[in-house]
Protein backbone atom coordinates (compact mmCIF):
# COMPACT_ATOMS: atom_id res chain seq x y z
CA UNK A 1 0.00 0.00 0.00
CA UNK A 2 1.41 3.47 -0.97
CA UNK A 3 1.82 6.35 1.83
CA UNK A 4 -1.12 8.24 -0.31
CA UNK A 5 -2.98 4.85 0.49
CA UNK A 6 -2.30 4.57 3.72
CA UNK A 7 -3.43 8.05 4.15
CA UNK A 8 -6.88 8.08 2.24
CA UNK A 9 -7.98 4.56 4.34
CA UNK A 10 -7.10 7.00 7.41
CA UNK A 11 -8.38 9.93 6.52
CA UNK A 12 -11.90 7.09 5.56
CA UNK A 13 -11.56 5.85 8.99
CA UNK A 14 -11.54 9.09 11.16
CA UNK A 15 -14.68 9.93 8.84
CA UNK A 16 -16.47 6.86 10.01
CA UNK A 17 -15.30 7.27 13.41
CA UNK A 18 -16.59 10.70 13.61
CA UNK A 19 -19.39 9.99 12.27
CA UNK A 20 -20.40 7.38 14.93
CA UNK A 21 -19.81 9.64 17.40
CA UNK A 22 -23.14 10.18 19.02
CA UNK A 23 -26.78 8.06 18.66
CA UNK A 24 -27.87 9.71 15.49
CA UNK A 25 -28.31 14.05 14.50
CA UNK A 26 -32.07 13.04 15.88
CA UNK A 27 -31.58 11.15 19.14
CA UNK A 28 -28.84 14.51 19.38
CA UNK A 29 -31.49 17.42 19.19
CA UNK A 30 -33.80 15.21 21.40
CA UNK A 31 -31.32 15.08 24.28
CA UNK A 32 -29.93 18.67 23.81
CA UNK A 33 -33.69 19.87 23.94
CA UNK A 34 -34.21 17.80 26.84
CA UNK A 35 -30.62 19.38 28.36
CA UNK A 36 -32.34 23.04 27.83
CA UNK A 37 -35.18 22.06 29.77
CA UNK A 38 -33.78 21.13 32.69
CA UNK A 39 -31.47 24.49 32.18
CA UNK A 40 -34.46 26.28 32.51
CA UNK A 41 -35.63 24.21 35.11
CA UNK A 42 -32.11 25.21 37.03
CA UNK A 43 -32.66 28.44 36.04
CA UNK A 44 -36.18 29.31 37.34
CA UNK A 45 -34.82 27.63 40.67
CA UNK A 46 -31.76 30.39 40.66
CA UNK A 47 -29.62 27.44 41.83
CA UNK A 48 -25.75 29.00 40.56
CA UNK A 49 -24.23 25.28 41.24
CA UNK A 50 -27.08 23.67 39.37
CA UNK A 51 -26.96 26.04 36.53
CA UNK A 52 -22.85 26.36 36.46
CA UNK A 53 -23.24 21.92 35.88
CA UNK A 54 -24.66 22.85 32.65
CA UNK A 55 -21.69 24.25 31.18
CA UNK A 56 -18.13 23.45 30.03
CA UNK A 57 -15.31 24.45 32.92
CA UNK A 58 -14.20 26.74 30.04
CA UNK A 59 -17.60 28.30 28.58
CA UNK A 60 -18.28 31.49 27.86
CA UNK A 61 -21.67 33.43 28.79
CA UNK A 62 -22.57 36.77 26.70
CA UNK A 63 -24.92 38.80 28.39
CA UNK A 64 -25.52 42.32 26.99
CA UNK A 65 -24.23 45.10 28.60
CA UNK A 66 -21.24 43.59 30.38
CA UNK A 67 -17.83 41.53 29.76
CA UNK A 68 -18.14 38.00 29.11
CA UNK A 69 -18.60 35.64 31.62
CA UNK A 70 -15.37 33.28 31.39
CA UNK A 71 -15.23 29.38 33.04
CA UNK A 72 -18.01 27.74 34.84
CA UNK A 73 -17.02 28.90 38.23
CA UNK A 74 -17.43 32.82 36.98
CA UNK A 75 -20.57 31.81 35.68
CA UNK A 76 -21.18 30.35 38.70
CA UNK A 77 -20.37 33.64 40.58
CA UNK A 78 -22.13 35.95 37.89
CA UNK A 79 -25.37 33.97 39.29
CA UNK A 80 -24.59 33.95 42.38
CA UNK A 81 -23.99 37.60 42.23
CA UNK A 82 -28.10 38.10 42.51
CA UNK A 83 -29.19 37.17 45.70
CA UNK A 84 -32.89 37.37 46.72
CA UNK A 85 -33.74 37.41 42.62
CA UNK A 86 -37.04 35.53 41.96
CA UNK A 87 -38.10 34.17 38.79
CA UNK A 88 -41.77 34.65 38.27
CA UNK A 89 -41.34 33.31 33.81
CA UNK A 90 -38.38 31.85 32.18
CA UNK A 91 -39.10 30.08 28.83
CA UNK A 92 -36.58 29.44 26.35
CA UNK A 93 -38.19 27.99 23.03
CA UNK A 94 -35.89 26.27 20.63
CA UNK A 95 -36.55 27.47 17.00
CA UNK A 96 -33.96 25.47 15.56
CA UNK A 97 -31.15 23.06 16.71
CA UNK A 98 -28.38 21.78 14.16
CA UNK A 99 -25.87 18.80 14.80
CA UNK A 100 -22.29 19.42 13.59
CA UNK A 101 -20.78 15.93 15.38
CA UNK A 102 -19.61 16.82 18.46
CA UNK A 103 -20.82 19.90 18.42
CA UNK A 104 -24.28 21.70 18.50
CA UNK A 105 -26.34 24.74 17.92
CA UNK A 106 -29.40 26.09 19.55
CA UNK A 107 -31.38 28.98 18.32
CA UNK A 108 -34.40 29.92 19.77
CA UNK A 109 -36.16 32.86 22.00
CA UNK A 110 -36.72 33.76 25.72
CA UNK A 111 -38.96 35.27 27.58
CA UNK A 112 -38.30 36.10 31.58
CA UNK A 113 -40.26 38.33 33.94
CA UNK A 114 -37.74 38.47 37.26
CA UNK A 115 -38.50 40.63 40.87
CA UNK A 116 -34.90 41.55 42.20
CA UNK A 117 -35.40 42.29 45.61
CA UNK A 118 -36.38 46.40 46.24
CA UNK A 119 -37.15 46.93 42.49
CA UNK A 120 -40.12 46.62 40.51
CA UNK A 121 -41.01 43.46 38.24
CA UNK A 122 -38.87 43.25 34.88
CA UNK A 123 -39.87 41.32 31.91
CA UNK A 124 -37.46 40.58 28.90
CA UNK A 125 -37.63 38.77 25.81
CA UNK A 126 -35.37 38.13 22.60
CA UNK A 127 -33.46 35.55 20.68
CA UNK A 128 -30.18 33.24 21.98
CA UNK A 129 -28.00 31.20 20.48
CA UNK A 130 -26.07 28.45 22.21
CA UNK A 131 -23.60 26.17 21.75
CA UNK A 132 -23.54 22.69 23.23
CA UNK A 133 -20.69 20.03 23.15
CA UNK A 134 -20.28 16.61 22.93
CA UNK A 135 -18.77 15.58 26.13
CA UNK A 136 -16.93 11.75 26.42
CA UNK A 137 -19.83 10.63 28.64
CA UNK A 138 -22.21 10.86 25.49
CA UNK A 139 -23.82 14.01 27.58
CA UNK A 140 -24.30 18.00 26.57
CA UNK A 141 -23.22 20.82 28.12
CA UNK A 142 -22.96 24.51 26.72
CA UNK A 143 -19.45 26.19 25.64
CA UNK A 144 -21.17 29.56 24.59
CA UNK A 145 -24.84 31.25 25.30
CA UNK A 146 -25.25 34.08 23.38
CA UNK A 147 -28.83 36.42 24.76
CA UNK A 148 -29.74 39.21 22.26
CA UNK A 149 -32.83 41.15 23.96
CA UNK A 150 -35.29 42.64 22.12
CA UNK A 151 -36.89 46.06 22.07
CA UNK A 152 -40.65 45.73 23.98
CA UNK A 153 -43.39 46.38 21.32
CA UNK A 154 -45.10 49.55 22.01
Amino acid sequence: MTGLQRSCVLLASLALAGSCVGASPDADREAIARAMQRYQTAARAVNPDSIAAFYTPTAVLFEPGIHPVRTRDSIRAFIASFPGVRVEVATATPDTIEVFGATAFLWGSYFERLAFPGQPVSEQHGKFVTQWVRQADGSWLIQRFFRIPLPSPR
